[in-house]
């Protein structure tokens, strides 16, 4: 098992949800998708910081296996968020979850992720807020699944520094959690495949009970934070087209993300994830789209070698990520159209048929 979170993240953040998010902090849609851009690596970084030391897998360990964290939540959620005095007490509690991971630096980290995405540094806040019980109920899921104790646990989140390293988190956030870049971020963290901090003896488990109270409070803010949790639809197969994308202007001090009319996203062998320089091809046909009334195409391209039928469904697959991508950068589902998996015939390369094309029609 290496499940990349920060793809899991992305995957479940997105359009309506996004708009629903944007209203609530009083932020453009552009700013808060480029917000919550920031705001996922950022809490992976202090998440696999976190777990760096046995004290800290423990912690991390004994919250998302606990009984406040819910992942059946997202059904009672649209009753609790009606109740603005419930979702204020649920913020709350989410910024002690943030405080967890981040310490006295957490007023920095929202802060440089202000900076970054032009948003204010109480929407900052918030997001921040928010985005850190999903990504513990994330784990929740994964913990309960898969049987992890916590050494498992602690091996799954070093195995995140490549998704780190792909994610090009920006230098002003590195800097806020205390380093030079990301570069010497990802230095300070154990290698890949090193031992993982041992589970806490009973007497440190004793000791650390007084932290348990405020621990299951900041675990009830998953109940308010998966508002943001967003399922897109199954895939359907059309008839073939082509995809466009209309051109929004980047705002002065934000996040420079560019229009394009189309973009090619190319992928690892018999992978389905999309990397961070894709996920930003993606963004930016995703800027024209949203201001376009053309219908957006995908097209997952294969190969002649091996099984026919795996190569359509990895196609399929493939194609299936974009689309939900773009759905997450605001690009409404209904007008994207899936096109069959293409075959790369004559001189194409194995790597072009590892491709996905979006164009506008």
């Amino acid at each position: 098992m290496n499940p990349d979170l920060l793809d899991m993240f992305h995957s479940v953040l997105g359009g309506p949800l996004i708009r629903q998010a944007a209203a609530y902090l009083g932020e453009s849609e552009d700013t808060t998708r480029t917000a919550v851009r920031a705001v996922a690596p950022t809490l992976l970084a202090g998440l696999v910081q976190r777990a760096a030391s046995p004290a800290g897998v423990s912690e991390v360990f004994r919250l998302v296996t606990g009984d406040s964290v819910d992942p059946g939540i997202a059904s009672k959620l649209a009753g609790m968020l009606a109740n603005r005095g419930v979702l204020s007490s649920l913020l709350g509690s989410g910024h002690s979850l943030s405080s967890m991971l981040f310490g006295s630096q957490t007023s920095a980290v929202s802060s440089a992720i202000a900076e970054v995405s032009g948003m204010r540094p109480s929407s900052a806040m918030t997001l921040l807020s928010l985005g850190a019980p999903v990504l513990l109920g994330m784990l929740k899921k994964l913990v309960a699944g898969n049987d992890l104790d916590a050494v498992a646990l602690a091996s799954l989140l070093t195995r995140q520094k490549s998704s780190l390293e792909r994610s090009g988190l920006d230098d002003r956030i590195a800097g806020a959690l205390g380093f030079d870049s990301l570069g010497a971020l990802l230095r300070s963290l154990p290698a890949r495949g090193a031992a993982v901090p041992p589970v806490a003896s009973p007497v440190r488990e004793t000791r650390d009970k007084a932290w348990l109270p405020w621990a299951i409070a900041a675990g009830i803010a998953v109940f308010g934070a998966l508002f943001f949790v967003n399922r897109t639809s199954e895939y359907q197969e059309m008839p073939g087209g082509a995809v466009q994308v209309a051109e929004v202007p980047a705002d002065s001090g934000r996040l420079r993300v560019a229009a394009a009319d189309s973009a090619k996203v190319y992928f690892e062998t018999g992978d389905t994830r999309i990397d961070q320089e894709d996920r930003q091809r993606i963004a930016e046909v995703a800027s024209s789209a949203r201001d376009s009334e053309r219908a957006v195409g995908i097209t997952g391209y294969t190969d002649q070698s091996g099984d026919r039928n795996r190569n359509l469904e990895l196609g399929k697959n493939r194609a299936q990520a974009v689309r939900q991508a773009l759905v997450s950068e605001g690009v409404s589902a209904d007008r994207i159209v899936m096109d069959p998996p293409r075959s790369v015939t004559g001189s194409g390369t194995d790597e072009e048929a590892r491709r996905v094309d979006i164009d506008m029609r």
